[in-house]
């Protein structure tokens, strides 16, 4: 019997286990060792149990070889020195490095593990980023035995897995991760939380839905004040200051629609599909816009004044702006950057409103709704007149109803 059989039957006597045995425990783990991988963990298992009891053994042997002794200069029997040196050289050659082997993590991944769960480009990336990382610094297994077991308990040991040889540890009971447990860590968890929640696209639609809400906020607060101020009115000023200038007074529903679609892309960013939230904000956006255009197109029919026709213009300016912003977000496409680019900081309302048909209309044909549900208003400035029918020459046909959805 060889020196590898006789350690390995000592340490079975001594309570060692089985590495087999211990893979057992763990499940799908075997599938990832080759017989190398085991014979090198098996080794680790005798060395631990059988190596400390060599090494007391020649500790004894060395003091039974002592002759004498005069300060620190110690005499020992030189054959008796010999012999206790040959006990050392049976222990099993094994440290606490050949207890980590990287393993396959491409065979330990499940199936979902890099597949992104919403249509957030940046997900994409930063999983393919993750995949790249597993290529470079591999998972690694490790073999253990806890310490409070360390020279009690010889059967008692611990895999794990870790990112790198020393990295982050994966936490999972099996030899399988999943997505969660991927991410679970300190460094992949840390760097989703700044591509993907705090990335690009997240930043560009939470800034856009803020910038949005303040639009939102000055048109809809400035047409309640208006309605206020028609209320206070003595009886029969609005009527007839309408009547001469043309001009219909929006009712205050026509910001119900912008709200409801900003809730909505609101919803649909929390549940991860940036997309759906790009069209909803988009949509809003537009209705904002829309909706600005009416109040000033009325404001400046009125003895309010051009001063406040400019305050609501600019919150048209600005929900178109944001409607710009959110098209170059989603990338509707090379098209719309080369526009702009060719045409200055800003695309023209024109090439915007027809981008955006386009795009809600190829978004509601492969999300299978209505285009009705998604329908854009466009603003066309009607002619100055009155509601008393050609007041001005070439003004008014006498049928001042307004501004009107297009087309």
């Amino acid at each position: 019997m060889g020196q590898k059989d006789e350690n390995r039957r000592k340490a079975k006597e001594l309570g060692a286990p089985e590495a087999e045995a211990l893979i057992a425990t763990v499940p799908h783990l075997a599938g990832l060792l080759s017989r190398p991988d085991i014979r090198q963990l098996q080794r680790v298992i005798d060395a631990a149990i059988l190596n400390p009891v060599y090494e007391e053994a020649y500790r004894k042997a060395m003091n039974a070889a002592v002759i004498a002794r005069s300060g620190n200069l110690v005499l020992r029997d030189r054959a008796k020195e010999r012999k206790a040196r040959r006990i050392l050289d049976k222990r099993v050659q094994a440290t606490r490095r050949d207890g980590l082997i990287r393993v396959d993590h491409k065979r330990m991944l499940s199936a979902d593990a890099l597949v992104p769960r919403t249509n957030n480009p940046d997900e994409a990336e930063y999983l393919a980023r993750v995949g790249r990382t597993l290529g470079s610094m591999g998972v690694w297994l490790h073999l253990e035995q806890p310490y409070e077991a360390r020279g009690r308990e010889p059967a008692k040991w611990d895999f794990w897995f870790t990112l790198g040889r020393n990295g982050d540890m994966i936490d999972t009971d099996d030899a399988i991760i999943d997505r969660d447990e991927l991410l679970g860590t300190t460094m992949l968890g840390a760097g989703y939380y700044r591509s993907v929640l705090t990335g690009h696209v997240q930043t560009k639609i939470k800034r856009e839905l803020e910038r949005f809400d303040r639009q939102y906020e000055s048109g809809w607060s400035t047409h309640l004040d208006l309605m206020r101020d028609r209320r206070s009115a003595a009886i029969g000023v609005t009527m007839v200051s309408d009547l001469l200038g043309g001009a219909d007074f929006p009712p205050v529903s026509i910001w119900s629609r912008a709200h409801q679609l900003r809730m909505k892309a609101q919803k649909a960013n929390t549940g991860g599909d940036v997309v759906k939230a790009q069209i909803h904000l988009l949509v809003a956006a537009q209705v904002v816009e829309y909706n600005a255009h009416l109040l000033a197109d009325y404001v400046s029919k009125t003895v309010a004044g051009a001063g406040l026709a400019v305050k609501i213009l600019r919150v048209a300016k600005a929900a178109g702006e944001v409607a710009d912003t959110v098209l170059l977000i989603v990338g509707v496409g090379s098209g719309i950057k080369a526009l702009r680019a060719a045409g200055g900081k800003a695309l023209s309302r024109e090439v915007r409103h027809e981008a955006t048909e386009q795009y809600v209309r190829d978004y509601c044909r492969k999300a299978g709704i209505s285009e009705a549900e998604l329908a854009l208003p466009r603003y066309v400035r009607q002619p100055n007149g009155t509601k008393l029918g050609g007041v001005r020459s070439g003004q008014s046909s006498g049928i001042g109803s307004g501004s009107h959805w297009w087309p």
